[in-house]
């Protein structure tokens, strides 16, 4: 699995990613678990850890766009504020094309792995 959520701290929910996704189906998995989040509507905050992730096709710059563009067209956002850590140069990049795309739903801070912090507001 790519994508793997942990809410046994919640409201903070941890995502690990290993490895790359494969198939449609990863994607989907992961945008359908947090879909539900929004639809249980209780607050929380992601950590989404990258030290394990594996080279991700930049065309899902454009698909991550075209989800946070549908969840901005919500009525509420459960989605408080995410960090996003463990984040390699290229990740970095491929996060940087997403936000130009499209803006995050909520503050995002975005720790590399040279300790460089920066904040997506």
């Amino acid at each position: 699995m790519f994508a793997r959520y942990d809410y046994s701290e919640f409201p903070e929910v941890r995502v690990f990613f290993t490895g790359s996704i494969n198939t449609e189906e990863d994607f989907t998995l992961f945008t359908e678990q947090w879909i539900k989040l929004y639809d249980d509507k209780k607050d929380f905050f992601f950590i989404f850890d990258m030290e394990n992730i594996g080279f991700i096709h930049p065309t899902y710059c454009y698909k991550m766009a075209q989800f946070i563009s549908e969840l901005k067209k919500r009525d509420k956002h459960y989605l408080t504020k995410s960090k996003i850590i463990n984040v390699n140069s290229f990740m970095m990049y491929l996060l940087y094309i997403t936000f130009q795309i499209q803006a995050p739903v909520a503050p995002v801070y975005i720790h590399s792995q040279e300790s460089i912090v920066t904040l997506i507001p």
